[in-house]
């Protein structure tokens, strides 16, 4: 945190950390204007970089208090769920997942947008954000302990069925369910009720065919 800033009610430092966000979210590092930023903060241009000293520096500040707010809402959700099925909870992770980045879009948006195109500009600092983010929270053993795995080791797999085989397939596919999602919501094309209801719909019918199979069993 830079000093200056930190020295700022939270409230101030909340508005101009939401305008930085749907800035940039929306047009880039480049074609973000810091003019638009200050007009829209009520601040001077002089003020903002007193805080920040560069824009480089107010983009990589912007970014980290992105991910930091996804992190921190994400593991809250995740943290209440009670499901004691291991298809039941990671049906609720999703869903708990979906409902932050909607609730947040301009943070999914511009963290989205920075790890799939980082500007030449910060592309060093922003790899070490990634890869820090990275170590934290995306390791084997992190993503066992969120999804709780062993609650899939203690089910009644169908013998020779290897429980990590079957974890690392529904955690992939739930989470593709999500983002596709999550771009119909980009786009517009339809309402976040309609897109959690279909979503769910989604995940019921995997989970079904993973729990149950797809054939049906041959008459004897």
């Amino acid at each position: 945190m830079y000093p200056a800033f930190a020295k700022l009610p939270e409230e101030k430092q909340e508005l101009i950390m939401t305008i930085c966000i749907e800035e940039f979210a929306k047009n880039g590092y480049t074609n973000t204007s810091t003019d638009t930023i200050t007009a829209r903060a009520g601040i001077s241009k002089g003020i903002l970089f007193h805080y920040f000293k560069s824009k480089k520096n107010l983009f990589l500040a912007v970014v980290q208090h992105a991910m930091d707010v996804l992190v921190e809402k994400t593991v809250t959700a995740v943290e209440a769920i009670g499901a004691v099925d291991f298809f039941d909870h990671i049906k609720e992770i999703v869903l708990a997942k979906q409902r932050v980045t909607l609730h947040y879009f301009h943070e999914t948006e511009l963290v989205q947008r920075v790890i799939s195109h980082p500007p030449k500009a910060v592309q060093a600092e922003i790899e070490k954000l990634i890869e820090a983010y990275q170590k934290t929270f995306t390791t084997p053993a992190m993503l066992r302990s969120i999804y709780k795995a062993e609650l899939l080791d203690a089910a009644p797999l169908r013998d020779g069925l290897d429980a990590d085989a079957v974890f690392n397939h529904v955690t992939f596919v739930l989470n593709a369910l999500s983002n596709k999602y999550l771009q119909l919501h980009k786009t517009h094309a339809l309402a976040p009720v309609i897109i959690e209801k279909k979503l769910i719909e989604e995940i019921d019918t995997f989970i079904d065919m993973i729990k149950y199979g797809v054939y049906r069993q041959p008459s004897q």
